[in-house]
């Protein structure tokens, strides 16, 4: 059996320029970030737990609840007159939804609604300043 894998070069990662209420909107005006990010994760929201437990119970039994929402983190390199990054600055302070597309070289990937939780710059000697956005999903990632 042969290996399966998706490639990561070439990645394309967009967020709209302004507010969106789509995910994917054939009129957002859409903005590159793949020029400065570096790596980005996913991570699903936690689904909390409700407890089930009987008398009749032998271990103490859960099942799964409402999730969380899932959270992604754009890290890379900061660009400060970058259009993309200041759109993610400016959602951060006026708490703006956007629509963020993210498209692997085979042309699969996903589209989704965040808002940015959190957003920050690292300075190092001998290095370059990089920059980390954390942002929160509104609903579910999309395939496209």
């Amino acid at each position: 059996m042969a290996s399966k894998y998706e490639l990561t070069q070439g990645t394309k990662l967009s967020v709209s320029k302004t507010a969106a209420t789509e995910a994917n909107s054939a009129s957002t005006v859409w903005l590159d970030l793949g020029g400065t990010v570096t790596e980005f994760s996913y991570n699903g929201g936690q689904k909390s737990d409700i407890e089930v437990t009987t008398l009749a119970s032998t271990e103490q039994e859960m099942t799964n609840g409402l999730p969380a929402p899932g959270e992604i983190t754009f890290s890379g390199n900061w660009v400060i007159d970058d259009e993309a990054q200041k759109s993610l600055r400016a959602a951060y302070d006026n708490d703006a939804t956007h629509a963020f597309k993210i498209i692997f070289p085979s042309g699969k990937g996903y589209a989704f609604m965040a808002e940015v939780r959190q957003n920050s710059f690292s300075v190092a000697k001998a290095g370059v300043v990089t920059a980390s956005y954390t942002l929160r999903m509104k609903g579910k990632l999309v395939e496209i």
